[in-house]
């Protein structure tokens, strides 16, 4: 007889299609950045669980894989804390809109709410449904903010995000590579020339206006 599916054993398939929906809704460079680093999240707890090979709980219903860390709450912690990073630090400029323009506060603070309890409901599901521990869950959730932080400041840049002075953002535009695309983001060098070229080809196929967020 084929196992039991049990609450939570599908929580990839949702994040996956939720964020889907949002690409095709959205259709810009920074969704789909988003979701491939929410691969790449699930990507590194699956690894880690490989290297670590820690066991489940004692009569834990997942058998094929080990518990340390917590896929699941790795995902959604990373979904969560990259969202309340949009909300409360992402740059804005005359060039661009970001996803929270237009915003009220009552709206942003909802959000942000949503995005720290959603995990923190997923973390306990787990716990309760005897698939992890409390420990697997929190190493997860620890994953998923460390990589939110870094997939966070890669895209907008570290000068923008962490407000550092004007001389250092300045003394670093004169290095290249690499450190150029840490320091200023790749929402500049890739995100912005993506979304015009999409919205230029909608324009002509569509005739709908080509604005985007970042």
């Amino acid at each position: 007889m084929a196992a039991q599916a049990h609450p939570g054993e599908d929580g990839d398939s949702i994040a996956t299609t939720a964020t889907a929906i949002a690409i095709l809704h959205l259709r810009t460079a920074h969704v789909v950045y988003y979701t491939g680093a929410i691969l790449a999240t699930s990507f590194t707890a699956k690894g880690l669980k490989r290297l670590i090979k820690q066991p489940r709980p004692v009569g834990s219903r997942v058998k094929k894989t080990s518990g340390m860390p917590s896929t699941h709450s790795a995902s959604v912690s990373f979904m969560g804390s990259y969202l309340v990073l949009v909300l409360a630090l992402a740059p804005s400029s005359s060039s661009s809109s970001t996803p929270t323009s237009g915003m009220g506060a009552a709206t942003m603070v909802g959000l942000g709410a949503l995005c720290i309890g959603l995990p923190v409901a997923v973390m306990w599901s787990r716990v309760r449904l005897g698939v992890h521990t409390p420990a697997q869950t929190v190493a997860g959730a620890a994953l998923g903010v460390v990589k939110a932080l870094f997939w966070f400041t890669l895209w907008y840049g570290s000068d923008q995000v962490w407000r550092r002075g004007a001389s250092a953002v300045d003394a670093r535009d004169a290095s290249g590579g690499v450190g150029r695309l840490w320091t200023q983001g790749l929402a500049t060098h890739v995100g912005l020339p993506v979304d015009a070229f999409v919205g230029r080809c909608e324009a002509r196929l569509l005739g709908t206006p080509g604005g985007r967020y970042r």
